[in-house]
């Protein structure tokens, strides 16, 4: 039997303990504590430099500031103008090689483009896209086109070479050749330009690598119809990009009876600015007739439409929609959804869907702000003349009500509201006169509805200085509430007053209003139209309540 040997154990402990201590001193970790890492990666340096000429292909050597989250790496390079194998791409660490073909062209400019997709391991990505040029002839292409990207969320600038006459039309049914992430503020340079026409759009990063559509992709387009450089050495600035949130036209998704005499289209984005010019035709074997629509009271992608008499349950129809068309452009697509009418009566409970038992309205004093009031069936047959009272205390309080549409209906005292006061809005059954529709559950039903102080607003006054774009709109758009906005004409003194502002913050757009729509447009793909020119102004503007906010000397850059 061997004895134990003391000394053995206690050589194998340390040796094992040292090995330990090696091994977590050499593994890539993040800090066990402290600040979270939000240092963008950059470049420190390639081999060959970026700018070499007479290049031949091979490897490109690019050492980075820090280690790369190896999963970003994939899809982070590619080299413009397109080529018709993908480089091979390597990593290790801090380090990237990217493998250039042999076939390359003669006397061509490769730029790779390195994209925001890049992240540190942290997961931190590029605070902007990366180029680097190289040349296989004796001269490099150093021609620049930069600008600005203005958008709510990521962004990417696409620009194509213009090929021919045919390219001019339809440039945008290919790749664009050159594409470049923009920064967190929208910035974007294409660099190592040769001499040519240019044209260029700017998206939202998710489709940058897909083919637009110029109905249905979310883009925008610069205020001139192309760029020209005519030199080896020429840097042209300032193009700016307002992409729009919603693509250019709407298509129907879906159709819905809701009765046996009204029904409801939804579509893919909204269709709030042509919703009064939108034909619906309902068709059936038996008839066919064209009905009458409105916007729905909450969603702006949904319209509804109603017909003058009822149609048979379970009937077979089918719902169609003409195309609309605005500046040559189809605004709403043509569509149509086979739909049967309920087999079965509506035998639910009349509901009033947008207030409680207890709402609160915000009130003014210089004008009567109405209660609406939105239904949940149709009431364009209804009679609710002396079914709805107004009550303060005990006092009955005389109304007027208007029809917004079928569903939406505007109680407005004809004296103004009190500030701080209890009302009581009172709906009688009983007196309510409808179309063979149940009415509400409660015989009676009171809704308490309190009112606030009189709400305050502020102004904006401002002056530009001339020349600049005539007819000029300035915009002002709320920070806090989206789809707010003011629009007031610049006047003939190249001044402005836009007043009842509530109070908040507010980004200030002067736009040329040069189709006089009064509305900015943002250009389309095809035919192709350039955008209106725009320019933002630089500060934050804050509206105070009673006050009288001054901008004073603006100078456009253009």
């Amino acid at each position: 039997m061997k004895l134990f040997n003391s000394k053995k154990f206690i050589l194998f402990i340390i040796g094992f303990a040292c090995l330990c201590v090696f091994h977590s001193c050499a593994a890539i970790q993040s800090p066990s504590g402290g600040p979270k890492d939000n240092t963008p990666p950059f470049l420190l340096s390639s081999i060959p430099e970026s700018g070499s000429t007479s290049f031949t292909g091979g490897k490109v050597e690019l050492l980075f500031s820090e280690h790369l989250q190896e999963k970003s790496v994939i899809n982070s390079f590619n080299i413009l103008p397109k080529i018709k194998y993908s480089p091979e791409v390597k990593y290790k660490g801090n380090m990237v090689d990217i493998v250039f073909p042999d076939s390359l062209l003669s006397n061509q400019t490769y730029i790779l483009s390195i994209n925001r997709e890049l992240k540190d391991e942290h997961g931190v990505p590029l605070a902007q896209g990366v180029q680097l040029a190289f040349s296989t002839g004796e001269e490099i292409d150093k021609s620049e086109i930069s600008g600005k990207i203005f958008y709510n969320g990521e962004a990417s600038s696409l620009l194509w070479k213009i090929r021919d006459s045919t390219d001019q039309i339809n440039f945008y049914k290919r790749s664009p050749d050159y594409n470049v992430d923009a920064s967190d503020n929208g910035e974007f340079v294409f660099s190592y330009l040769s001499p040519g026409i240019y044209k260029v759009a700017g998206v939202d990063r998710s489709i940058s690598s897909i083919i637009l559509d110029p109905n249905y992709s979310i883009y925008g387009l610069p205020s001139i119809d192309q760029i020209t450089i005519d030199t080896l050495n020429m840097r042209q600035g300032g193009i700016s990009i307002l992409i729009s949130n919603r693509p250019r036209s709407s298509r129907l998704l879906s159709a819905q009876w809701m009765s046996n005499r009204w029904g409801k289209l939804i579509f893919d984005s909204s269709i709030d600015e042509y919703k009064n010019i939108i034909p619906i035709d309902i068709v059936s074997d038996s008839f066919g007739v064209r009905a009458e629509t409105f916007i729905d009271n909450i969603e702006n992608n949904i319209l509804h439409f109603v017909l003058p008499d009822s149609i048979g349950s379970n009937t077979k129809t089918k719902i169609e929609i003409s195309p609309v068309y605005k500046n040559n452009h189809t605004v709403i697509d043509s569509g149509n959804i086979f739909a049967r009418i309920p087999s079965e009566k509506d035998t639910s409970f009349l509901l009033i869907t947008n207030i409680n038992k207890k709402t609160v309205l915000e009130i003014e004093e210089e004008s009567i702000i109405p209660l609406d009031i939105h239904f949940s069936k149709v009431m364009d047959k209804a009679r609710l003349d002396s079914a709805i009272s107004l009550m303060i205390d005990t006092i009955s309080v005389d109304i007027n009500m208007a029809k917004i549409s079928p569903t939406h209906f505007q109680i407005i005292p004809s004296i103004n509201w009190k500030p701080l006061s209890e009302y009581s809005l009172i709906i009688n059954r009983d007196k309510i006169i409808s179309h063979n529709e149940r009415s509400i559950e409660d015989s009676i039903k009171t809704i308490n509805v309190s009112t606030s102080r009189f709400k305050n607003f502020g102004s904006l006054i401002g002056n530009i200085i001339i020349p600049h774009f005539n007819p000029l709109i300035a915009r002002l758009s709320s920070f806090e509430k989206e789809n707010l906005f003011y629009d007031e004409i610049v006047n003939s003194e190249s001044s402005f007053k836009i007043t009842r502002i509530p109070e908040g913050k507010y980004d200030l757009l002067f736009f040329y209003d040069k189709d006089a729509n009064t509305k900015y447009s943002f250009g389309h793909l095809a035919p192709y139209s350039a955008s209106e020119w725009f320019e933002f102004f630089p500060d934050t503007i804050s509206i105070r309540n009673n006050w009288d906010m001054e901008v004073t000397n603006i100078k456009f850059n253009k």
